[in-house]
């Protein structure tokens, strides 16, 4: 019975195999469609995405399918791998790459890992490993998706290596790879920002021999140098660049913003506020400053701001200053007295800028002032500037002979420092009693005279007898600098030349001459070499329109205080080309007290004129 129950189900369990297998091949099918098309659905979505921008989220579609589809987990990986690196997502692309056990003998995967090795490297701070890999990479092998990132991660590198040129083609060379036209612009402006960062004598160095395809960019780099304080040169340079680079992708939006940013930088105040000590002891002085500025104010042909003249000592000048501010005045040239200038530099707070007519005793605790310059004419400058020229004209060992007085101890001073850290020796120094009648000592104990005398008198008083002594001077020396006004000096040249020493070169600041042409008085100054202003030894300048006003207003050729109109003409020119002067490496102003340039604390100084006195009249060399 049981046998016969078994047999009957056997036979019905047969019979039903073929249609219970039907059964499972058909739901089979319908999973594989139903997987391969929503596999097909998220390719779609995937590819759309990265046609909208949205990398990093097309990636992750193909991370998801990567899972769904494992004979195609390489081909999705990569393809993560890519849309993460278009993204620019570099980490994240890194990250998978690492994670996943690719096959890095496969080409394509092995150029995709060296690019990624590289940009690592270069984030971990090793551009110079960067450089190697990437070196080793030719344009064919780069995968299409990774084009950007090779030259990118390539340009950053050699940035990063200071390789400026270098950084610069590969920058531009993402423009052959980007469609959109804000993007393009983004990637000018990266081009334009490592041109920004190299120097104007580099940029000068490297004009013969950067590629064509970059001269453009460097020309417009060395007009910007050239002229960024100079908003008309600027502009009217950029505008003959433009003509014979039409077209240019830096014209449209680079140029424009360079314009815009030179006429910040130059824009003039609207109302000065002068503030000397018209009253008192430095009212002469003040006067002169006064009118030179007037001068050239009067003088110029730009848009002119308002003067408001302050009478401002060293007494009232905070209580000046702030009625200057209550006035509304934006800019401010003085004071000029060094106690009124110490005051004001650490009482302001204003962010006007304040041209200082002298200089401040700069303490070890005191910040500088960013927006108070300092100019006037220094004499410690002078001195400074007289010994690099008799150290470049061959001289060693130096005499020095200066008035004991404070100013003559400054200059003294400040020759000898740079006099020694320009390799230079100092033999002697001896100080003088200015407006004295006896100049014979000094000279004699410069030259040691004295010693040769007193050894004479020593020898004569031991052998009691008649000696006859020639005196002879030193000779460990090969020149002399002395600091003295003309009436000091015009005694102290003819008793060195009398006591041997006509043939030591003799040096001096501008304080030997009194600005005033008179050959009579000073003949006996001849062959001294000194320094001084263009406004006093250029015939040139002496000719200029603004010269010849101040000499049919004011007389000022005949003047005691003729460098003090130059400083007031300085004065004024100097407002607009103060930014220039400040951030433009080795910018300088041709004015009429000297080549002006700032340099630290916002100190100006002046490079003077070399002069030489011959027949009693100064005359310019070099």
């Amino acid at each position: 019975m049981l046998h016969n129950i078994c047999m009957r189900l056997l036979i019905i369990l047969l019979f039903l195999l073929p249609f219970l297998s039907a059964c499972v091949t058909t739901t089979s099918k319908e999973a594989d469609i139903q997987l391969n098309s929503e596999i097909k659905e998220i390719e779609e979505n995937a590819l759309s995405l990265i046609q909208s921008g949205d990398y990093s989220e097309a990636a992750r579609e193909y991370l998801n399918l990567s899972q769904k589809n494992e004979k195609r987990f390489t081909f999705y990986i990569i393809k993560a791998i890519d849309a993460f690196t278009e993204g620019k997502d570099y980490d994240k692309a890194y990250e998978i790459l690492i994670k996943n056990a690719l096959n890095n003998q496969d080409i394509e995967i092995h150029i995709r890992t060296k690019i990624l090795n590289a940009y690592n490297e270069l984030e971990s701070g090793k551009p110079g490993k960067t450089l190697n890999l990437l070196n080793e990479i030719t344009e064919d092998e780069i995968p299409k998706s990774f084009k950007i990132a090779f030259h990118e991660i390539y340009a950053k590198s050699n940035l990063a290596h200071g390789n400026y040129i270098k950084a610069a083609l590969e920058q531009l060379k993402l423009t052959e790879y980007l469609s959109s036209p804000k993007i393009i612009e983004d990637n000018s402006r990266k081009v334009w920002e490592i041109f920004e960062l190299i120097s104007k004598s580099e940029l000068e160095d490297l004009r013969p021999v950067v590629p064509d395809k970059l001269l453009s960019w460097l020309e417009l780099a060395l007009i910007n140098q050239t002229y960024k304080y100079q908003p008309k040169k600027l502009e009217n340079t950029i505008d003959g660049w433009a003509q014979r680079y039409q077209n240019h992708d830096a014209y449209d939006s680079i140029t424009k913003e360079l314009i815009n940013k030179s006429a910040q930088f130059a824009q003039r105040p609207s109302k000065i506020g002068l503030l000397l000590p018209l009253t008192g002891q430095y009212k002469k002085t003040s006067v002169a400053v006064r009118d030179g500025f007037l001068a050239a104010w009067y003088l110029d042909r730009q848009e002119k701001a308002d003067i408001e003249i302050y009478n401002a000592n060293s007494s009232n000048i905070i209580e000046i200053y702030q009625k200057a501010l209550n006035d509304g005045v934006d800019y401010i040239v003085g004071p000029l007295e060094k106690e009124a200038t110490n005051q004001l530099y650490g009482n302001t707070n204003a962010s006007i800028k304040i041209l200082a007519l002298n200089r401040q005793d700069l303490k070890n605790d005191q910040s500088g002032n960013k927006n108070l310059f300092q100019f006037g004419l220094s004499p410690e400058d002078e001195a400074g500037q007289v010994a690099k020229i008799a150290i470049s004209d061959g001289h060693k060992r130096a005499l020095v002979l200066t008035p004991d007085t404070p100013w003559g101890n400054r200059l003294a001073d400040a020759f000898v420092k740079h006099w020694l850290e320009l390799g230079g020796e100092v033999s002697k120094h001896t100080r003088f009693i200015n407006n004295t009648t006896d100049f014979s000592s000094p000279v004699k104990e410069l030259l040691n005279i004295d010693k040769s005398e007193q050894r004479a008198r020593d020898l004569r008083n031991k052998l009691k007898i008649k000696i006859h002594n020639i005196e002879r001077r030193r000779q460990d020396a090969d020149f002399i600098f002395i600091a003295a006004i003309p009436e000091d000096a015009r005694q102290l040249i003819p008793q060195l030349r009398f006591h041997y020493a006509d043939n030591l070169p003799v040096y001096s600041t501008s304080h030997i001459f009194t600005g005033i042409i008179d050959s009579a008085k000073d003949i006996d100054l001849n062959d001294v070499i000194f320094v001084d202003m263009p406004w006093i030894l250029d015939t040139k300048r002496q000719l200029s329109i603004i010269q010849d006003a101040l000499n049919r207003n004011w007389s000022q050729e005949k003047s005691g205080y003729r460098r003090l109109y130059a400083l007031g003409i300085d004065a004024y020119n100097l407002i607009p080309n103060i930014n220039r002067l400040n951030h433009e490496e080795d910018s300088f102003m041709v004015g009429e007290t000297g080549d002006l340039t700032i340099v630290h604390d916002n100190i100006i100084k002046r490079n003077l004129r070399k002069a030489k006195f011959i027949e009693g009249k100064p005359v310019l060399l070099n």
